[in-house]
C-alpha cells in the first residue's frame, strides 16, 4: 500500500470530497480516478518581481493555470474598477490591499477554476491569516504552499523603488520612505507568521537566493515531494487543558508541528474578534483585560465553527485552552465533538505566578519570551510588551475559575484524560503526550 502511495490517493480523494461535498459521491469518486489529479499550489513570501517569474516558470513546467495576485489588482486599477481607489490608496500608503478587497477580486477567478476541475498556482496569496481562513472556508486548500525567504535588506530596496514611484508628488522625503520600508518588513514578518499558523504541515520555505531558474528548481522539487504529515491515519482529537502559564500553548505548538494536527487556539480565535474591532471584539477585550472569563456561548460558538473546517476534518485538531466549564463539556457534546484524549498539565500556583510574571509577548511575531531568556536583538527586546491579561490580579482570576471547574472537568474526561506535571522538561512532556496518542 505504501509503495502504492494508496494511502496518499485516499488522502486525496478524501480531500475531494470533503471540499466539493457531491450529492452521488460514488460517481464523483470515480469521475476523480478516471481524470488527472487537481492540484493546488500557492507561492508566497520573497520579492513580488522575482516570484512572479518563478510562478510563471512552474506554471510553464507543470502545465498548470499561474494566478498572479498582482495583475489582478493592477487589472482592477487599470479598468477604474470599485475596487481602484482602495487599491491606490493602499499602495501609496505602503500598506497591505485589504483583505477584502483582495478576495472580493480574487475568489470569481479561483472558483472559476475550480469548477473547471483545473490545476493552478496562485502566486502572492495568501499573505494574511484572513486570507489563508477565507480560503479554507471556500474550500480551496493547497497540496503544497511555498514561502520564499526575504533578504530585508533587498525587500526593502524594492519596497522603497515601489513605494516612491506610486506616490503623486514627487520628489518624496527619504526618512518617509525608510519609515515606509521598515514598517513593511514587520508587516510582511508579522503577517506570513499568521499564514504558517493557518497551514502547519503544508507550508515548506525555500531560500531565494540565486537564479530565477535555481530558485524555481528548488520550489519545483517542494511541489512534488510527498506530503510530510506524520499525523496516525486515523487522525487525533486532543485537547490540552491547564491553568495559566502550565505550558499549554507550547506543548500544543509542539504537537500540532508533530503530527501535522490543526491548532486551534482560543486565545488566537479570541485576538482575531479583537483584531477586526467589531462590537462583539470590544467586549471580550473588556472582559479578558480584568481577568474573567468570556462567556460561553462566544467561545462555545467559535470553537464549534472553527472545528467544522475542513482542515480540522482532514488533519485533527488540537484544542488549546477549551473547554473550561462543564457546561462548555456539554455544548461540545450537543455538537458530537469527541476528543481521543485529553490532557491536563497540572501546576503549583508558584510556578504559574513565575512563569506569566516574566513573560512578554512580541506584538509582531506574536510569540512569547521569558525575560530570563531574552534573544541577543535589541529591536526585539524594545517592543516587548507586558499584557492585561498577566498582570498578577488578572492571572489570580484565571487561576481561581480554573481551580473551581478542575475537578469536574476531570471527572467529565475520565475515560479519556491524562495527567501530567507541568514543571518537567519540555521535550519530556512532548514525548510523554506523544507515547500516549502513538499507543492509544
Amino acid at each position: 500500500l505504501e509503495s502504492n502511495d494508496v494511502y496518499e490517493l485516499f488522502e486525496y480523494l478524501l480531500k475531494e470530497l470533503l471540499i466539493d461535498k457531491p450529492d452521488d459521491p460514488i460517481d464523483f469518486l470515480i469521475h476523480k480516478l478516471e481524470n488527472p489529479r487537481r492540484r493546488r499550489l500557492f507561492l508566497v513570501g520573497g520579492i513580488g518581481n522575482s516570484r512572479r517569474m518563478i510562478a510563471r516558470d512552474l506554471a510553464s513546467r507543470f502545465r498548470v493555470e499561474a494566478v498572479n495576485t498582482y495583475d489582478l489588482l493592477k487589472n482592477e486599477v487599470k479598468k477604474a474598477g470599485k475596487h481602484a481607489e482602495g487599491i491606490l490608496t493602499a499602495w501609496r500608503s505602503g500598506i497591505y490591499v485589504p483583505d477584502d478587497i483582495i478576495l472580493d477580486i480574487l475568489m470569481p477567478v479561483l472558483e472559476g477554476l475550480e469548477k473547471q476541475g483545473k490545476s493552478y498556482i496562485l502566486n502572492g496569496c495568501p499573505r494574511t491569516r484572513v486570507q489563508s481562513l477565507a480560503l479554507q472556508r471556500a474550500g480551496i486548500i493547497p497540496d503544497r504552499i511555498g514561502i520564499l525567504t526575504t533578504d530585508e535588506n533587498a525587500y526593502k530596496e524594492k519596497f522603497r523603488q515601489n513605494f516612491i514611484e506610486s506616490q503623486e508628488q514627487k520628489p518624496l522625503d527619504d526618512s518617509i520612505a525608510e519609515i515606509a520600508s521598515q514598517r513593511a518588513i514587520e508587516e510582511l514578518s508579522y503577517n506570513l507568521n499568521g499564514v504558517k499558523d493557518v497551514y502547519k504541515n503544508q507550508w515548506h520555505e525555500i531560500e531565494s537566493i540565486g537564479t530565477v531558474d535555481k530558485v524555481a528548481d528548488k520550489v519545483a522539487r517542494i511541489f512534488l515531494m510527498k506530503g510530510r504529515s506524520n499525523a496516525p491515519r486515523r487522525p487525533p482529537r486532543v485537547i490540552l487543558l491547564g491553568p495559566p502559564g502550565s505550558g499549554r500553548s507550547t506543548q500544543a505548538q509542539n504537537l500540532s508541528v508533530r503530527y501535522g494536527l490543526t491548532l486551534v487556539s482560543t486565545s488566537q480565535l479570541l485576538r482575531d474578534q479583537i483584531n477586526r474591532k467589531s462590537e462583539i471584539g470590544k467586549n471580550i477585550a473588556a472582559i479578558m483585560s480584568t481577568g474573567d472569563m468570556v462567556p460561553d456561548f462566544i467561545i462555545t460558538e467559535l470553537v464549534r465553527n472553527r472545528l467544522q473546517e475542513t482542515d480540522c476534518k482532514m488533519n485533527g485538531w488540537i484544542l488549546d485552552g477549551f473547554p473550561k466549564t462543564v457546561e462548555q463539556v456539554r455544548s461540545l457534546k450537543e455538537f458530537k465533538i469527541q476528543p481521543s484524549h485529553v490532557f491536563f498539565l497540572e501546576s503549583s500556583d508558584a510556578l504559574v505566578y513565575e512563569r506569566i510574571e516574566q513573560r512578554r509577548l512580541d506584538p509582531v511575531t506574536g510569540k512569547y519570551f521569558s525575560v530570563a531568556a531574552l534573544p541577543d536583538d535589541q529591536n526585539l527586546i524594545d517592543r516587548l510588551v507586558i499584557l492585561e491579561e498577566d498582570s498578577h490580579e488578572a492571572v489570580r482570576k484565571r487561576l481561581q475559575n480554573y481551580k473551581e471547574h478542575s475537578t469536574k472537568l476531570h471527572a467529565e474526561f475520565s475515560k479519556v484524560g491524562m495527567n501530567i506535571k507541568a514543571e518537567l522538561d519540555e521535550n519530556l512532556i512532548t514525548e510523554m503526550i506523544g507515547d500516549a496518542i502513538e499507543n492509544s
